[in-house]
């Protein structure tokens, strides 16, 4: 690339310098040019895969199950608290007994008392007027009939008769009453264990509902848990199966990223051969100035790969960053013209065809043994071109396609 000014009056000077690369350097930067652009032709677009494994439709039925349960074990328990309440409120009928003093015996009294008394009596009545009349003949016989002595002896057997009467008439109803007592105590004992086996009753009963409540709500809260284990269990294997669809797309999706980027690094590989390997140029000067040794833009952008600035700067971000689009990717093949990333500056004129200023620069990071480079600012291109710039992770770079850059890279 070759620059010239003339002189005049004023005692400017004519100045022409020359820098020449080796050829096989410039046919290797044509190379990588034109390999640039067939990765841009045929570069993969974005990810249109699925990215995302939803939930699936047995889980979906799983949680739709869960909600139609809530509340399912309701009524059970409802039934076990009023159950255990109407329990709690169970008061035991009371044990009333029955006293002898208050009991009337008249129904336990044999009927036939007062019959076999009158038997007794008529009996023993025969047995004296047989012995009246045995005292009656025995006088006769002794010829004292109607005497003292029969008189004496009628008198005793009639008292006698009186007394055994009275002691059997006693004694029959002192027997009906002992009996009756007997009776009615039985049934005052009866109906008291009848009460009191009532009230075990009452009690054991209340008792088994409060059981049969407890075990009611215990069955409930069983049957929810059960219901719940295998809902847990269910949801678990669905879930396994959504972790698995969601590994298979990750899978897909980074395959496809690994050949989206392949042919990137492909490139960066003779990016960085031709960046690294040392070369000299040849510098051709005219008249007493000061000569600015100069070096190809393109070449130079792409050889600043050592330093990880140039035409190389941020693939490997690229390919380890899964959210940069493919353009951005091949946008970090650009030369960086950054301003931010130059140092050494120093203007040495304008280009011709597109009026951009040029200058004289080293990128940051390179060895001060570097030649400078000779190329554009970024910022400058992109307030006359601004679609001939583009934003790659925060710095500008240029496009190679851009007719004036083209001319100045041959």
């Amino acid at each position: 690339m070759g620059s010239k000014s003339g002189g005049g009056g004023n005692g400017m000077q004519t100045v022409t310098q020359k820098t020449e690369l080796p050829g096989w350097v410039q046919d290797a930067g044509q190379r990588n040019l034109a390999k640039a652009y067939e990765v841009s032709a045929n570069l993969l677009g974005p990810y249109e895969g699925p990215r995302y494994a939803g939930i699936t439709q047995g889980a979906q039925g799983n949680i739709a199950a869960l909600q139609n349960n809530v509340g399912s074990t309701n009524p059970a328990y409802a039934l076990a608290q009023n159950t255990a309440a109407n329990a709690a409120n169970y008061e035991p009928g009371m044990v009333q007994p029955n006293f002898l003093t208050q009991t009337d015996l008249n129904p336990y009294m044999n009927p036939y008392t007062d019959s076999v008394v009158n038997y007794g009596l008529r009996a023993l009545d025969t047995q004296r007027q047989q012995a009246l009349n045995g005292i009656g003949d025995q006088a006769i016989r002794n010829r004292a009939f109607g005497g003292s002595r029969q008189g004496v002896m009628e008198g005793m057997t009639n008292a006698g008769a009186a007394l055994n009467a009275g002691n059997l008439a006693s004694q029959l109803m002192s027997q009906n009453f002992s009996q009756a007592q007997a009776g009615a105590t039985g049934d005052i004992n009866r109906a008291m264990a009848a009460q009191q086996a009532n009230q075990a009753a009452g009690l054991q009963g209340a008792g088994l509902r409060v059981g049969a409540a407890n075990q009611l709500g215990s069955l409930a809260g069983q049957g929810q848990e059960a219901f719940l284990s295998g809902s847990r269990a269910a949801l678990a294997g669905q879930g396994m199966i959504q972790g698995d669809q969601q590994a298979q797309y990750d899978a897909a999706r980074q395959a496809y990223m690994e050949a989206q980027q392949f042919p990137l690094q492909q490139l960066q590989i003779p990016l960085m051969a031709l960046g690294q390997t040392p070369y000299g140029q040849t510098v051709t000067t005219t008249g007493p100035a000061q000569q600015q040794p100069s070096s190809s833009p393109l070449l130079q952008g792409l050889g600043a790969a050592s330093s990880g600035i140039g035409l190389l700067g941020g693939i490997g971000s690229m390919a380890a960053a899964p959210g940069m689009s493919s353009m951005a990717g091949l946008m970090s093949l650009l030369p960086f013209s950054d301003e931010t990333e130059k140092t050494d500056i120093k203007k040495v004129g304008k280009d011709q065809e597109t009026g951009v200023t040029m200058y004289a620069y080293r990128y940051k990071g390179d060895p001060k043994t570097y030649p400078k480079v000779i190329g554009p600012m970024a910022q400058e291109i992109a307030e006359k071109y601004p679609d001939q710039v583009h934003d790659v992770g925060g710095k500008l770079a240029v496009n190679l396609g851009f007719p004036s850059m083209r001319k100045a890279f041959n």
